[in-house]
């Protein structure tokens, strides 16, 4: 096996919800995520030493130097943990927005984490590459499993998801850039007037992702899932996946950006059943039960602003 091709997902969050921030500045989130069918492109070939990258595609904006892509990190990573000689050419077709909070950057991660993992023979298994990602951004070991899932800590806790409803889903891309650090300074400075403190670190710690934390007033169906003794963890109706639409970030993010916030009513009054903002935007999604009733949506939304607009699904 000298070469490899992976497609490498999006994601939503389903939910977002910032529990505290620890003593380490990070902050403990508790999410649900799920990937949809938004892709990147990813081709992994075998040369004798180094690493080298080409991006290509409508987003194909390079950080300079090109060693701050974070999929030329991962595979930079991965030969110093794995002590290996060997090397790569990875070529990234780039179709996710770039800092849309659709966490394209580490979905390319994790998918050649994945990918050099079988490619050079290294047989690591899942968790240790959840270890190695989350050293280079906290979505990244989300992408690590297939599938929904409940992400605690600092996105290094994962709890696997059964096959949540089947989601038809509208994407707009309003093209107004949200620094990740400035919203979550922003939060900061939010909790404090409301007379929230600092807290320690508190449950987040371990080895393999095994217990998330239990913190705070959380709605019953997000209780419902952090549930240890419950067997099975779904969300396997759409009424279900409505309620619990929630994002922190949404309180802080749309006073400063009006632009996300338009796009979010758009959705609304196009007849989406929920609508959210991904991540710290700025994406947002909005749901639909069914492909007619979205695909009737979308016409609507296109005549409307000029938005980057995408159609995507689940499962």
């Amino acid at each position: 096996m000298e070469s490899l091709r992976f497609l490498s997902p999006a994601k939503i969050n389903l939910s977002l919800r910032i529990l505290n921030r620890r003593e380490d500045d990070f902050h403990n989130l508790l999410m649900v995520m799920e990937k949809v069918s938004l892709f990147d492109e990813i081709f992994l070939e075998k040369i004798p030493t180094g690493i080298e990258l080409t991006v290509h595609g409508p987003w194909s904006i390079v950080p300079s130097p090109i060693e701050k892509n974070l999929a030329y990190r991962a595979a930079k990573i991965l030969q110093e943990v794995s002590d290996t000689y060997r090397g790569v050419r990875i070529g990234l077709t780039k179709k996710i927005p770039m800092g849309g909070g659709l966490g394209g950057g580490s979905s390319n991660a994790a998918t050649v984490l994945k990918g050099l993992n079988e490619l050079w023979g290294l047989n690591l298994p899942p968790e240790k590459l959840v270890k190695i990602g989350v050293r280079l951004g906290a979505d990244i070991p989300f992408f690590i499993y297939d599938g929904p899932a409940l992400v605690g800590g600092i996105g290094d806790l994962i709890k696997p998801l059964k096959k949540i409803a089947k989601l038809w889903i509208i994407l707009i891309n309003p093209g107004v850039p949200v620094s990740t650090p400035w919203a979550y300074k922003t939060w900061d400075a939010n909790a404090s007037i409301e007379g929230r403190t600092k807290q320690p670190r508190s449950g987040v710690e371990g080895e393999a992702p095994t217990a998330l934390p239990l913190e705070g007033a959380l709605p019953a169906p997000m209780k419902r899932l952090t549930q240890e003794n419950q067997n099975v963890r779904r969300l396997s109706t759409f009424e279900e996946v409505l309620q619990v639409l929630h994002n922190d970030f949404e309180d802080v993010i749309f006073p400063e950006f009006p632009e996300i916030q338009k796009a979010k009513e758009t959705l609304v009054k196009a007849g989406a059943r929920g609508t959210l903002m991904s991540g710290s935007g700025s994406t947002v999604f909005g749901l639909f039960e069914t492909k007619p009733a979205r695909d009737k949506a979308i016409t609507k939304i296109r005549k409307k602003a000029a938005w980057q607009v995408f159609t995507a699904e689940n499962n």
